[in-house]
């Protein structure tokens, strides 16, 4: 128990250095608040320990001795540029690190399957036109390829002539389409050209495929690249037609007529200039050729002379031609055959074919599928000389000429012949019928009353029957219209009515070309009067006047292709070269002293086209006095992409009284002074 405190004793500590049991029983106890007192005196110097021990921890350093706070050392940071070096370090390692491993992986001269190949290869050619397969190789890695092996899949129609490597020969393996090559290093480039032509049908697609082995670097497994290319026939340089009834009679003779025509300078090539001809009739028509014979051509150059086409009977069916000359504006020959059972659907399947020693390559191809015909008693109907369909021009004459023949053993009596015209085009006012016929709507009928001779047509008897008509001009009411025209004829006897599908003759149908127009203009004032031309007018001996030329080029039906128009200049007016255009090309002939403007296609969207150049002329004594023709009329042509048909106009003669300039002809007589 503790001792109750006494009042008004300090308590303290005395001789704190002795310690000991006895110093500790000679003391006095202490009091309560004497405990108390020492107590808070004890806590006190417990914190005053702990505080010092945190403040050594804060001043002392790494190893433990004191800091000196008397004074403060105050540390710099390092400089910008210093920072900025670290950072061109890191970036400079970075991108050291990345190139490295874009040059272990990822370059294209590591890549074993780089190599570059392309076929190469001409877009259009003409049949039988030599020409170049080029394939290029390329070695863009840092490998060394050997062991090359090129693989080339022809178009079924090409003839292999040579091949070059490099530009120096080589020599295919295993039937001209593979090569061996050499060992392409890194970095090489090299060129193999293949040397042939292709004999196929126009407008073909021929394609040709190239495959290329290589065996990279140290590497066991080989690699392959492809490549191809196309190459379209765009014609055999010369047109091949032909012409035939579209109604044959059975066991009679008939006639198919072959032309050529339409070569192109320098196009026709020697392997067409003699080919092969087949004739392939329906089975079952017992169809059979009987002779060919070859007519008189027309030369180019009033020179030459005219030419025939030489024949060489092969087979019944098949007969060689040769002689082809492109030095003639025509070549023909005729073939007579004969049909001796009927059949459905007959057709004559017609080729031309070039032989070499391992096949034989057509080149071109046409179907004639003319209706057979029953009857003794035979009508063909010719239009402008030709029994063929064919594309007409607005305000074409038409003349027809219709030709009835008995082949039979027995004679015909009351014979009635009508003739049926169709077309909205046709000018039904302009129709001239010959013999007497009489026009109802459409048609024309002949009989013994308009014509004696058909009271009988008598076995081996034949005649004919003349009429003509109009094509209508060109109006913008035909636009968007069905303008195709047809004829044929039939005829009835006895008085009988016309009907039947074995009196009916052959069937002509015709389309009608676009309106390409030209119109043409020499003036030496234009449309608002001021001066085009230049010197006296009229002209003078020797002074030289120029006059401008206007062409003006219509078109609205349908589409052209080929489309050109030329002048053709007299021996006294000359060319100045001062053009301009909307589009294609004006140049100068001077062989043919021709102005020519190429323009090619024209579509239906483009109806109008201008364009314009200026002549000159410089009248010598002996003009004066003389109003000189200046344009003999220019000449516009084309082919119709949808007809097929050629389309050919010719404008109307110019003077140097310049007709189509009102201005001038006010005080121009024309005449040279």
């Amino acid at each position: 128990m503790i001792a109750k405190k006494k009042q008004g004793k300090d308590f303290s500590l005395k001789n704190q250095k002795e310690s000991g049991l006895a110093s500790f029983v000679a003391r006095p106890i202490p009091e309560e608040g004497e405990i108390i007192d020492f107590e808070k005196a004890v806590n006190r110097e417990l914190r005053d320990q702990e505080i010092d021990s945190h403040l050594i921890d804060v001043y002392s350093d790494k190893k433990g001795g004191r800091v000196d706070v008397s004074h403060m050392n105050i540390k710099k940071k390092p400089k910008f540029f210093l920072s900025l070096l670290k950072n061109i370090i890191f970036v400079a390692l970075l991108v050291a690190l990345v190139n490295f491993v874009y040059n272990q992986y990822f370059r294209n001269d590591n890549d074993i399957s780089s190599l570059k190949l392309e076929l190469i290869a001409p877009e259009r050619v003409v049949a039988g036109e030599e020409f170049y397969y080029e394939v290029e190789y390329f070695n863009p890695s840092k490998f060394v390829f050997s062991e090359i092996y090129l693989e080339m899949q022809y178009p079924d129609n090409f003839i292999f002539d040579s091949a070059t490597l490099n530009s120096i020969p080589v020599l295919p393996e295993n039937g001209n389409y593979a090569f061996k090559l050499e060992t392409l290093d890194s970095g090489e480039r090299a060129s193999l050209k293949i040397k042939g032509y292709i004999l196929n049908l126009p407008e073909s697609v021929n394609l040709a495929v190239a495959r290329l082995t290589y065996l990279p670097g140290t590497f066991s497994s080989h690699f392959k690249k492809e490549d191809s290319s196309s190459t379209i026939i765009r014609g055999l340089g010369f047109l091949v037609d032909t012409e035939s009834s579209n109604a044959i009679f059975i066991n009679q003779e008939n006639e198919i007529k072959i032309f050529f025509s339409g070569f192109d300078d320098g196009l026709l090539t020697e392997k067409l200039s003699e080919f092969d001809i087949f004739f392939d009739f329906s089975d079952g028509s017992g169809g059979e050729i009987l002779g060919a014979t070859s007519s008189l051509s027309l030369a180019s150059n009033e020179e030459l002379s005219e030419e025939k086409l030489s024949l060489e009977k092969l087979s019944a069916f098949s007969w060689h031609i040769a002689n082809l000359s492109s030095l003639m504006n025509r070549q023909e020959t005729t073939f007579k055959y004969r049909v001796k059972n009927k059949v459905d659907a007959f057709q004559v399947n017609i080729s031309l074919r070039h032989r070499l020693s391992d096949k034989e390559y057509v080149f071109w191809q046409k179907t004639l599928k003319p209706e057979l015909v029953s009857s003794d008693l035979s009508l063909n109907l010719i239009l402008n000389d030709s029994s063929n369909d064919q594309a007409l021009n607005f305000g074409s004459d038409l003349n027809y000429s219709l030709h009835y023949s008995n082949k039979g053993t027995k004679a015909y009596q009351d014979v009635v012949i009508m003739a049926i015209l169709e077309g909205e085009v046709l000018d039904f006012d302009s129709l001239v019928i010959g013999q007497n016929g009489e026009r109802s709507a459409n048609s024309i009928v002949w009989s013994k009353n308009e014509l004696p001779a058909l009271r009988e047509i008598k076995a081996g008897t034949e005649g004919e029957i003349n009429f003509n008509i109009k094509v209508k001009d060109f109006n913008s009411n035909f636009l968007g219209k069905n303008l195709e025209l047809s004829a044929h004829a039939q005829y009835s006897v006895g008085g009988k009515e016309i009907s039947g599908a074995e009196n009916i003759s052959n069937k002509i149908i015709n389309k009608i070309n676009s309106d390409l127009n030209l119109k043409e203009e020499l003036r030496y004032f234009n449309d608002d009067n001021y001066p085009v031309g230049s010197g006296p007018l009229p002209p003078e001996v020797n002074q030289k006047t120029e006059f401008r030329v206007y062409w003006t080029i219509e078109n609205n039906l349908h589409e052209l292709r080929e489309l050109k128009a030329t002048f053709n200049l007299p021996a006294y007016v000359n060319f100045t070269g001062r053009q301009e255009l909307e589009v294609g090309s004006l140049y100068y002939d001077d062989d043919l002293r021709q102005v020519v403007w190429e323009i090619g296609l024209l579509p239906t969207s483009k109806y109008l086209l201008q364009g314009s150049f200026y002549l000159s002329v410089t009248p010598t004594d002996n003009d004066r006095d003389k109003i000189l023709v200046l344009s003999p009329g220019s000449i516009v042509s084309a082919i119709d992409t949808e007809t097929g048909g050629v389309i050919l106009s010719k404008t109307e003669p110019k003077t140097s009284r310049l007709e189509d300039d009102d201005i001038a002809q006010m005080n121009n007589s024309g005449r040279v002074k």
